[in-house]
């Protein structure tokens, strides 16, 4: 890839779609000219708070001989701009920005190779500026909300084995860094998602000091151009992530009843429950893993009302809020607010809320109100504590 000043996505002719469900992790049925069609989404990340039905998207025809779909997802929009979601595209905006000079501590560097094979793991990048060798990863971060973004979306194991294999490069003539890319241009802070992998962020912030960790933003164009004067530097304020990740804070259950059904609960009596998803608000002050693997286990001495609840149910997802802050009942309250219902007085007895457990007809995780609030509590929450 040459030097220029435009990055281009694809020579394809971009195409404007509906995004309507996702059938497994590389293929989606969208709406293209009023059409259903089967696209390949080149992202096996879970994407749940970007991909809503009828999310715009935009498309392009897939040139692969090799592919039943005729159409490949680039990009989704969010807040009024294009998200990229091609994964592998990432690397080649990399790339281009290396080679334009547009990283700042980059400048000077020239790519020896790309991905370079180290101990059992492959690096995108190595790169060199005659006196040092750099051995670079790249990662592509979709998780934002308002000035705040965050990476990873869902737990990796690979990412946290390559901050640590990327530690062993660590010498006068040699270091390890990573490169996370933004697609979002409003974007001002940068973290580590402590609240969703808390392991990774733990590793990001013990290795601070060993790595180089870069962060720049993108506004990408609706034709997924991408110029110079669209990329940004952002800050990783560690004072704040060191006050904020510590395992402990609020936490939601998404619960899974398969059927209506009367469950006695402790001191309540018998309630009935209706078929659908329930959602329960607790907090731990103290080892918040612990208290969501208790609540996971089915042979334990039964303490609180939702011991009696999870006996007969399914947990589908817990949602971690990781803060030295006591927002329980905020984020029960909050939830109240889209819930179709409560159930009176349940895990609420060390409180004056009325409830602890909201019930949802459908899978809340695939409401955009839901994933909205979540990420208010985890994101939105610190610019509004820290006055970013």
């Amino acid at each position: 890839m040459q030097p220029q000043s435009i990055f281009r996505l694809t020579k394809n002719k971009i195409i404007k779609g509906i995004f309507l469900r996702r059938l497994n992790r590389f293929v989606a049925e969208c709406l293209i000219d009023g059409k259903k069609q089967l696209a390949h989404l080149p992202n096996p990340g879970r994407l749940w708070e970007l991909l809503f039905k009828g999310s715009s998207i935009l498309l392009y025809k897939s040139n692969s001989p090799d592919t039943k779909l005729g159409y490949t997802i680039a990009a989704v929009y969010k807040d009024f701009s294009p998200v990229l979601l091609h994964t592998t595209a990432t690397n080649d905006v990399a790339e281009w920005m290396i080679k334009n000079n547009l990283i700042e501590e980059l400048k000077g560097f020239r790519i020896v190779s790309r991905e370079k094979t180290l101990d059992r793991s492959r690096i995108d990048f190595h790169l060199s500026n005659g006196e040092q060798d750099l051995y670079l990863e790249v990662k592509s971060c979709t998780l934002f909300k308002g000035k705040i973004a965050m990476f990873p979306d869902a737990v990796t194991e690979r990412g946290n084995k390559h901050l640590n294999e990327l530690a062993q490069f660590n010498g006068e003539n040699f270091k390890g860094g990573v490169l996370f890319l933004v697609h979002n241009n409003n974007v001002n802070y940068f973290l580590p998602e402590y609240h969703t992998d808390f392991k990774f962020a733990k590793s990001f912030i013990n290795l601070r000091e060993k790595l180089n960790f870069l962060v720049y933003s993108l506004k990408w164009e609706d034709d997924l151009k991408l110029k110079p004067d669209q990329i940004k530097k952002i800050k990783i304020p560690f004072e704040i992530l060191d006050k904020e990740a510590n395992d402990s804070g609020t936490y939601i259950l998404v619960i899974h009843n398969d059927k209506t059904q009367k469950i006695e609960i402790g001191n309540l009596g018998k309630i009935e429950f209706k078929k659908g998803y329930y959602c329960y608000v607790g907090s731990a002050l103290q080892s918040l893993s612990n208290r969501i693997g208790r609540h996971r286990r089915k042979i334990k001495k039964f303490h609180w009302h939702i011991d009696y609840l999870l006996s007969r149910t399914k947990i589908f997802k817990s949602v971690e809020i990781r803060t030295p802050d006591r927002i329980e009942c905020e984020v029960a309250d909050s939830l109240k607010t889209i819930s179709a219902e409560s159930i009176k007085n349940f895990g609420s007895s060390d409180c004056n809320c009325n409830s602890h457990l909201f019930y949802f007809k459908e899978n809340p995780i695939h409401k955009k109100d839901f994933i909205e609030l979540i990420l208010h509590f985890r994101m939105e929450r610190i610019v509004e504590k820290y006055n970013l």
